[in-house]
């Protein structure tokens, strides 16, 4: 239940006397007078920005003696500069009872593997607190870090009879892909999970329904920030409470002059009632949100709030305005949802790049509509080839797993840094030109990726597919010329990973189309192209060119069995077809 409003306000007076310890505050509220202001003043009080917290420091905002400090944490922003928060002993009680506010109801029973990564971030050590005050037994299981790559979360699981996973939406997403690979059904083959926890990026509900189909069990959202902590829990149905008794949350307008109007989208102002180390007032973190008042089922009421996502990540048409929930309601209703997606803002609409193991189910036709039809500006589609998006045989690996970027917005920069990766970036841009067949202009663009950073195993191997490519358009004179750089590319890879399926699968291109007098082998090429597909990269191209190998080889019966493995997962595949034909 909520707190009355007298409760509240006894809180907030209570936070402004602590909040004055502060440096930061100790300036920006020398002219108010603390001890009259109450709650229902607070428009009065001056709003705390990203900046503010920057141009403070780490110590800038902290409001107790430095004996009393448990732990730091801070985030990075699109400029790369740290937000700090601390926490006492009693913040991180308080930051574990908020998580426990979910609708996962932790028991003493429950086993719970934290996929959230730890170094830094905040929601790992929270999601800790609330497992050891509900008496659970916590699995560890941090991601970006190669000590447990997917494959090992995934055997911890099934070993250890895990009762509930808490971790980013998009791990859940990945640990699925990657039993699937690993031939194993994650709905099916870990009998024990009965929830998931989930929290660290926008969830909307087409996305949380999406995760629960993959595991079949139920989904909670968390929503809040390292500078906060957990401001919202969602309840066993499906509501998102703010937890009242910690925070106060506005819903303002753009420039955080005036409250937006009661469920309308506005900037979130979030005042930490409950915190000691480094509270914030009405701190202006450019997330987008609605409240509304209800009356819950689970005897809750207050107000539910739902998340669309960051200012830095809004779209805007004329009078359209795209935010991430939009665009994320838009791609998880398409059926099926994909296993990776990104969207990119043009000039005149959005180009959505998606990756599926079900693609073959997706008409370009179509999804273009479907998309179109719910945003209301004009798509554009394309189908990612492996590794484009998602690296499958990375999941296999003992690859750490990496921050995903989304949305691509058209020249954002801030303070002169641009937001997206630049290497990233152009491999991108690089990939799609070669899937348009303009070999050149692809090969420029790896070129640029690789002098952006030499240590790119990605950038060395998407060269070398470019040269691959040229040499198969070009004349024999330009086949001579282009081999060493093919193969210089292929070293410079597997040099700096050995492992790198991407760069293997170029590798055994090479040995396969090249004639024995000048490096060819099939025999080697096989070994090569056998390599990826245990790894993760299953599709029709592949079988074929193993298929090949084995014709080169004499061994006209395992020919056919990869063959056959290209046609069924492509029937009109003209390679295999015609690879079939000349081996029987």
């Amino acid at each position: 239940m909520s707190e009355t409003h007298m409760e509240r306000d006894l809180r907030f007076r209570d936070l402004l006397l602590r909040i004055s310890k502060s440096p930061l505050y100790k300036e920006k509220l020398a002219g108010y007078d603390m001890e009259s202001i109450r709650l229902d003043q607070m428009l009065s009080l001056p709003l705390t920005s990203k900046e503010d917290l920057r141009m403070a420091g780490a110590f800038g905002h902290l409001a107790v003696d430095m004996k009393e400090v448990a732990q730091y944490h801070e985030s990075f922003g699109t400029t790369g500069e740290p937000s700090a928060s601390w926490y006492t002993k009693e913040d991180l009680e308080t930051g574990g009872r908020q998580m426990r506010d979910c609708g996962v109801r932790l028991t003493p029973d429950d086993i719970v593997l934290i996929r959230f990564p730890y170094a830094m971030s905040l929601p790992a050590f929270l999601m800790q607190h609330a497992s050891r005050q509900a008496g659970s037994t916590t699995v560890p299981a941090s991601s970006r870090t190669p000590v447990t790559p997917y494959p090992r979360v995934l055997e911890l699981m099934r070993r250890l009879d895990v009762t509930v996973m808490a971790g980013l939406p998009r791990e859940m997403e990945l640990l699925a892909e990657t039993a699937r690979l690993l031939g194993s059904d994650a709905k099916s083959d870990f009998p024990a999970l009965r929830s998931i926890c989930a929290a660290g990026e926008l969830m909307s509900e087409p996305r949380r329904k999406h995760i629960e189909k993959l595991w079949g069990v139920p989904v909670f959202n968390l929503y809040g920030s390292t500078e906060t902590g957990n401001i919202a829990a969602m309840c066993e149905y499906g509501v998102m409470h703010i937890v009242e008794q910690d925070y106060v949350v506005e819903v303002l307008n753009e420039n955080g002059s005036v409250p937006a109007a009661q469920g309308k989208r506005g900037f979130a102002s979030v005042t930490t009632l409950s915190h000691q180390a480094s509270p914030l007032l009405r701190y202006f973190n450019e997330d987008i949100i609605t409240i509304e008042p209800c009356q819950c089922n689970c005897g809750r009421s207050g107000g539910s709030l739902v998340h669309f996502g960051r200012r830095k990540e809004r779209i805007s048409f004329g009078a359209l305005v795209l935010d991430s929930k939009d665009i994320q309601d838009a791609v998880y209703s398409l059926s099926p949802a994909p296993d990776a997606w990104k969207v990119m803002e043009q000039e005149n609409g959005l180009h959505f790049i998606l990756d599926s193991h079900r693609s073959s189910e997706w008409s370009e036709e179509n999804v273009r509509v479907h998309l179109t039809n719910l945003l209301g500006v004009p798509v554009t589609v394309e189908f990612a080839d492996d590794g484009v998006l998602l690296d499958r045989g990375e999941l296999v690996r003992n690859t750490p797993s990496k921050k995903p970027v989304y949305i691509q917005k058209l020249g954002l920069h801030i303070s002169g840094i641009a937001f997206v990766d630049p290497v990233r970036d152009l491999l991108d841009q690089g990939r799609r030109k070669l899937a348009g067949r303009d070999f050149h202009e692809a090969r420029a663009l790896f070129e640029k990726a690789v002098a952006l950073d030499a240590n790119s195993a990605d950038a060395h191997a998407w060269l070398a597919a470019a040269y691959g490519r040229l040499i198969e358009a070009g004349i024999m004179l330009e086949k001579m010329r282009l081999l060493p750089f093919l193969e210089n590319e292929i070293t410079a890879a597997l040099a700096i990973d050995s492992t790198h399926p991407f760069a293997r699968r170029i590798n055994g291109a090479r040995l396969l189309n090249t004639p024995e007098t000048l490096g060819g082998d099939p025999a080697a090429a096989a070994k090569e192209f056998q390599y990826c597909i245990e790894r993760g990269m299953d599709e029709a191209d592949i079988w074929a060119s193993l298929g090949e190998c084995l014709i080169k080889m004499g061994e006209p019966e395992k020919a056919k069995a990869a063959l056959k493995e290209a046609l069924a997962r492509e029937p009109k595949h003209e390679q295999a077809k015609d690879l079939m034909e000349q081996v029987s």
